[in-house]
């Protein structure tokens, strides 16, 4: 079972954020500015990423809201993965989810934290999701609803690590 919504439909246009679920039809418009200029575009975007993203309350798209749909998928997709034991992550990966789980999530302790210099840490596939919340972070606050996916799958490994 997967945690994305079944995209069920055809000939509709999908989002510009997530390329995956289909457009909110009442959204209202947001732009993303093009890389060689200051001309803008309009994007359609669904309702999760229009409502979670950590740009949402602008009225365009910021180079965060990229980097927290590259995580938030990554999250969801390891979180199907361990569900279904198709991932099976280092000992140090639980270690480290349960002292991040545990943590007040700033962007000083989120680096520190993706500082650490171990080997399995760094092979590990978590770390791949943690390393854009600090950027995120520069942009929501550590309560905010753009951090529930990773937040999520860091309880799920903990919850395994404090009974191990």
């Amino acid at each position: 079972m997967s945690s994305y919504p079944d995209p069920s439909f055809t000939g509709a246009a999908t989002c510009d954020l997530c390329h995956y679920r289909r457009p909110a039809i009442d959204a209202p418009p947001v732009a993303v500015r093009q890389p060689a200029g200051p001309q803008r575009r309009q994007v359609r975007l669904c309702a999760p990423c229009g409502e979670d993203r950590p740009g949402r309350r602008r009225r365009e798209l910021i180079e965060e809201d990229f980097s927290w749909q590259a995580m938030s998928r990554q999250a969801h997709d390891l979180a199907d993965a361990y569900t279904a034991g198709r991932w099976l992550p280092y000992e140090d990966e639980h270690r480290w989810a349960l002292g991040l789980a545990r943590t007040y999530w700033t962007r000083a302790a989120l680096e520190a934290a993706l500082g650490d210099p171990n080997p399995y840490l760094r092979a590990g596939r978590l770390v791949r999701v943690v390393e854009p919340l600090p950027r995120v972070l520069a942009v929501v606050g550590p309560g905010d609803r753009a951090l529930r996916p990773v937040q999520a799958l860091l309880d799920t490994l903990a919850v395994r690590s404090a009974r191990s």
